[in-house]
């Protein structure tokens, strides 16, 4: 069982996502989102009561959660392009809602209530759309932070899950080169020592040289 870091307070979540403003690299665990989160959703409740302006600041501010946005989806190991389709459709709308605001404050007919009309019905159809796929954001920022590393690198919550997976922490600022789902780790590559038989003798056998010698000398007759 891999051990679970405890969440983090208020004050530290703040502190570490707003240190990681611009990053959208790594992961974020649920307490440094949803802390961050709740903040920004009372300052934009606050903003959107301030005419023209209120709404502008309030579209800043979320811009500002997009990096952690995406931390929190890689955490659970899934990629960004659903918070893309989001904060698209929403800026559109927040877009739309200003210029019929706009358009109202410097009618001089009814045509142009009729354009305002027109488009805060557009911003508001883009609104009911942006709120469903805000849903399935929510349900994915509230699962639990994959125990083992993935291609974005170790568990925030879990880092106890990269002892257990052989994983090694790439160099800051770089992507694991390798996937982690699928792929059998690599074999050492030993080599097989280089025996080899045993040399034979390269001389053969030496042969007599000489012939056997025959007496020199006749044999002795008898006197």
């Amino acid at each position: 069982m891999v051990n679970a870091v405890p969440q983090l307070e208020i004050g530290p979540a703040l502190q570490l996502a707003f240190s990681r403003i611009t990053d959208m690299n790594g992961r974020s665990r649920r307490s440094e989102f949803w802390w961050t989160m709740l903040v920004v959703g009372i300052a934009s409740v606050i903003l959107s009561l301030i005419p023209v302006a209120g709404p502008i600041l309030s579209l800043l501010l979320g811009i500002a959660t997009i990096p952690l946005a995406v931390r929190r989806m890689h955490d659970t190991g899934k990629g960004p392009t659903l918070i893309w389709v989001f904060y698209g459709i929403y800026a559109l709308a927040v877009l739309l809602t200003v210029i019929s605001v706009l358009v109202i404050k410097s009618a001089t007919s009814f045509s142009a209530f009729d354009t305002a009309g027109t488009l805060a019905a557009i911003a508001g159809f883009l609104m009911i759309v942006a709120g469903i796929i805000g849903i399935v954001l929510i349900v994915f920022w509230c699962q639990d932070s994959q125990p083992f590393p993935n291609q974005w690198g170790i568990s925030p919550k879990y880092p106890d899950g990269q002892l257990n997976s052989g994983y090694q922490q790439p160099p800051y600022g770089q992507q694991p080169q390798q996937p982690y789902y699928g792929q059998q780790p690599q074999q050492p590559n030993y080599q097989q020592p280089n025996y080899q038989q045993p040399q034979q003798p390269q001389y053969p056998p030496q042969q007599p040289q000489y012939p056997p010698q025959q007496p020199q000398y006749p044999p002795q007759q008898p006197q």
